[in-house]
């Protein structure tokens, strides 16, 4: 392959990782969406930071509700919404389109359920979601959704608040860890004052700035990179204390243009705690490939079969 051709395809690469980052943003978004309607304790501080000023909702007419723009009228409806309402959220699918330089659209659709005094009943919805990011913020905001109900269904009420709580911080996370910037304040929040994280080489970390030191040494390491989830599984407590198992396959392109592919397994515990997202008490991980050096060639083959997982 001549060096014109490898160019090309680690700029393909290139592209196609920061693609694939920006979706874990986009699904953060959408995961702590699905959680300011599956629980009456609304923050609508955290639910407001979701949206931009001129935000539009555009309902189905078959809901018989109106449309809402602007980002004040919106949360107003939201916090006398449907007291007593249970809802669920099952993310069945997304697609992510940049459409500008800090503008995306994004497709999601899902499963959904309510219970209550309102409304019994399930159906399954797209969401089209118009994306703007502010330079100076790291996650998108919801300019405008247009909701679609795409047929109703005979399901039981499955409540997926804990759920879609641990995918919130799983992709928020991977976000961070993707494209490591100067400042790791952003992990902060994610912590548990109790934290044991146990990396692949032995060592466990327990103070943010452990972390911190362990962040920036992966960003002096890593340029850009993905982490594609493979079988994760969520196990919901009780107590507001919640497991998560998965691998990740990991490709990645390193400080000197070099690409890279990894699978490694993960074990969280995760905690609730009202806050924005929950904290990790617990992260033990194991190396199954260890990080190779590849071809951009192949590292891209690597993302594109695992992103069609």
């Amino acid at each position: 392959m001549s060096e014109t051709t490898t160019d090309v395809t680690l700029d393909r690469l290139r592209a196609a990782l920061t693609e694939g980052s920006f979706e874990h943003r986009a699904l953060t978004v959408v995961h702590r969406w699905y959680t300011g309607y599956e629980t009456e304790q609304h923050n609508l501080g955290h639910h407001g930071e979701l949206v931009t000023e001129d935000f539009a909702l555009r309902r189905p007419a078959e809901s018989g509700l109106p449309d809402v723009r602007g980002r004040q009228a919106y949360l107003d409806g939201l916090a006398t919404a449907y007291p007593g309402q249970r809802n669920a959220h099952h993310l069945r699918g997304v697609t992510v389109e940049h459409t500008g330089g800090h503008t995306a659209r994004a497709q999601v659709t899902h499963d959904f359920e309510t219970f209550g005094p309102s409304l019994n009943g399930a159906a399954h919805l797209r969401y089209d979601l118009e994306l703007v990011r502010d330079p100076a913020e790291w996650l998108p905001r919801i300019s405008a959704l247009t909701e679609r109900v795409l047929g109703h269904r005979e399901a039981p009420f499955a409540d997926a608040y804990a759920e879609n709580r641990v995918l919130a911080f799983v992709h928020y996370w991977c976000s961070l860890l993707e494209q490591v910037t100067e400042n790791a304040e952003p992990l902060r929040e994610l912590l548990a004052d109790d934290l044991a994280m146990t990396l692949s080489d032995g060592r466990v970390l327990h103070t943010f700035d452990e972390v911190s030191a362990w962040y920036a040494g992966a960003g002096a390491l890593v340029d850009i990179s993905v982490h594609h989830l493979i079988d994760p599984v969520i196990t919901p407590g009780a107590d507001g204390i919640h497991r998560f198992t998965t691998d990740f396959g990991w490709v990645g392109i390193g400080r000197t243009g070099q690409p890279m592919t990894a699978r490694t397994r993960h074990e969280w515990t995760l905690v609730e705690t009202g806050e924005r997202y929950l904290r990790l008490r617990s992260f033990a991980v194991t190396a199954l490939d260890p990080f190779t050096p590849v071809t951009a060639e192949r590292a891209l083959a690597y993302h594109d079969a695992h992103r069609a997982r």
